[in-house]
């Protein structure tokens, strides 16, 4: 039997204890610390920095020693999930590998005008009189009209035995209605769902009231599967055991279960009283929520079922009651999931005469193409670049995380900071500015890189990097800085988004002058600087087209399912005359990302700024 150590995290004076051996990553994971681990273990993205206290302990030096300073080493740093411990032990979680007070994009766009949910309440009648005293008393829902809703022996014993009045719960299931609870009293001014984004990194929740369709509170959490792994084909490995894939479906559910305490306990209200429940997420997230092998995900040539996921929150041990339905909104492809149908439904693309390009962009970047006539999506590996991963200041975008910047000619830097405060590292939004503005500068060549002895520019052991914050200006007491290496992956993930979206375009013989809607998805969308985008190269010029901010398509995509059975069918319609592109076997893509590797990009995408 492994002996027990005692292992000490501060600055939250969290303690855990494990067997001697276990790696400082998994104990962070028993201690139910969130933190930043983006490969998810795998040594790979140099993110999961702690700093050793006391205690005894083994480590992979030569992998922390590619992603740690020698000052840094000195000092104690080195590599959670590189480091496994033998005796008791305490270790510091410095500043910049704390998850805090993440911004959460909490906008929905609401373009619901009929509120026809698949959920309704009506007052059990209950006649003994007239013919019924041959053929029996008979039940009837008060207002209901329609055929008669299934009910089970169970239900309609408790309503004939029943002395007090009750109400009956009535739920539209693959056209079917059924009574799917009965409740003492008259409750039937009181009908409540919630709809939530699935996030691979949040987790966003609506409290809605079903008969008005107000949105009554909102709530959000970090995805607690964040700590086994940022990327979603490290979930994916994870999943292909029964063990892992439990342990990713228990912490979406735990995840879910937090945003819905909170919406409840903010309203006043029980979890019982959630009588629906509508879910946008990738393809990834939503089969692991519902506890599915993911495995045939890594397969270019996956079958992917276009119809929606339904359980019972019974089945996916939902906080809420047990006869609950909860409806996940239909994929596209393995890359094109739920939620980039939910964008669609709130852009309302799918019933607009003119050509539109939806992009939603984050880890994974989901392109869509087409008009109300037909649809057509693909998908690219944009990295967490976009949202300040993989760079060696780069954060998620949280307090402290610089998220606008200008720089003049001459090297001088002004910047905005989440929370007003000293900044931590930079985010998505931050790190585009600063790109958009080196280039212009001229701080950067056509290729990305840095100029030599440019304003800013400087040497280290690892070559040239921009100085954006020094240390003593730093919550960290560290530079801030853009390294070669940062801009080598933000062009990659450049190329990739300008290349998808030059062959979605030329597989349907389409100019960028043929587009006349623009949608903007989540917190790119949101918060991405269009001039900017366009001037780095991530967006072709689009001269005829208006510009759309949609905000969280998902959670709109997912409001809109509870609110309107119709806007189901939609989904599911949307998910099944969508056509998909992958590009991953398309050899058109490889000469288009080519050709992006450059700033901005081809003539014939950028011509106002050839012209410049």
């Amino acid at each position: 039997m492994s002996s027990l150590v005692s292992i000490l995290f501060q600055p939250m004076n969290r303690m855990v204890t494990v067997a001697a051996g276990t790696s400082v990553l998994d104990a962070i994971r028993e201690a139910g610390i969130q933190f930043e681990a983006i490969c998810g273990g795998k040594g790979t993205c140099g993110k999961c920095r702690v700093i050793k206290v006391s205690g005894k302990i083994t480590e992979e030096g030569s992998v922390c020693a590619k992603f740690l300073t020698l000052d840094e080493q000195r000092k104690g740093y080195c590599l959670a999930c590189l480091v496994r411990v033998w005796s008791d032990a305490v270790f510091t979680i410095p500043i910049e590998s704390r998850i805090d007070s993440p911004q959460i994009l909490l906008d929905v766009a609401r373009s619901i005008r009929t509120i026809e949910p698949s959920v309704h309440k009506y007052l059990v009648e209950k006649n003994t009189s007239g013919p019924t005293a041959v053929l029996g008393p008979s039940i009837r829902f008060s207002g209901y009209t329609g055929v008669r809703p299934v009910m089970t022996e169970e239900q309609r014993s408790c309503i004939m035995n029943s002395s007090s009045s009750l109400t009956g719960v009535i739920a539209e299931e693959g056209g079917t209605k059924k009574v799917i609870a009965l409740e003492e009293g008259d409750t039937t001014g009181s009908l409540f769902g919630v709809a939530l984004d699935l996030g691979t990194t949040t987790v966003v929740g609506l409290l809605i009231d079903l008969l008005t369709g107000e949105v009554i509170r909102r709530a959000s959490t970090l995805n607690r599967q964040i700590t086994l792994g940022e990327e979603l084909v490290t979930r994916i490995a994870i999943g292909r055991q029964e063990e892992g894939r439990l342990e990713l479906k228990a912490a979406a559910i735990g995840s879910i279960n937090e945003v819905i305490h909170k919406l409840t306990r903010d309203a006043g209200i029980l979890d019982t009283d959630i009588h629906d429940v509508c879910i946008g997420g990738n393809t990834v997230m939503t089969w692991l929520f519902a506890g599915k092998d993911p495995s045939p995900l890594e397969y270019v040539d996956a079958i992917i079922p276009n119809s929606p996921i339904i359980l019972t929150a019974q089945e996916c041990t939902l906080a809420v009651a047990p006869h609950v339905r909860v409806f996940c909104l239909p994929a596209v492809s393995r890359f094109v999931g739920g939620d980039a149908v939910g964008d669609v439904l709130a852009a309302g693309m799918h019933t607009i005469q003119e050509n539109s390009l939806l992009i939603d962009l984050g880890t994974n970047g989901e392109i869509i193409l087409g008009n109300k006539d037909w649809l057509v999506s693909t998908s690219c590996a944009s990295g967490p670049a976009f949202e300040g991963a993989g760079l060696r200041s780069g954060m998620r975008a949280m307090k402290g995380a610089i998220d606008a910047v200008t720089i003049s000619p001459d090297g001088h830097v002004t910047i905005h900071v989440i929370g007003d405060t000293k900044p931590k590292g930079i985010c998505g939004s931050g790190i585009i500015d600063a790109a958009a503005a080196l280039a212009q500068a001229g701080i950067l060549d056509f290729s990305g890189k840095f100029v030599e002895h440019a304003p800013g520019v400087r040497s280290d052991e690892n070559g040239l990097e921009f100085l954006l914050v020094p240390a003593q200006q730093t919550a960290t007491g560290k530079d801030i800085v853009i390294t070669s290496q940062d801009m080598a992956y933000l062009m990659d993930s450049k190329a990739a988004v300008l290349a998808a979206i030059t062959v979605l375009l030329q597989k349907y013989r389409l100019h960028p002058s043929d587009i006349h809607h623009i949608f903007l998805a989540g917190a790119f969308g949101t918060f991405g600087n269009i001039d900017h985008l366009i001037s780095f190269g991530i967006l072709p010029e689009f001269p005829n087209a208006e510009f759309h901010r949609i905000g969280n398509g998902s959670l709109a995509g997912a409001y809109a399912c509870l609110l309107s059975v119709s806007a189901r069918h939609e989904a599911v319609d949307i998910a099944q005359r969508m056509g998909y592109i992958d590009l991953l076997v398309d050899n058109d893509f490889i000469e288009e990302y080519w050709a992006a590797l450059r700033l901005p990009g081809k003539e014939e995408l950028f011509p106002s700024q050839f012209r410049k």
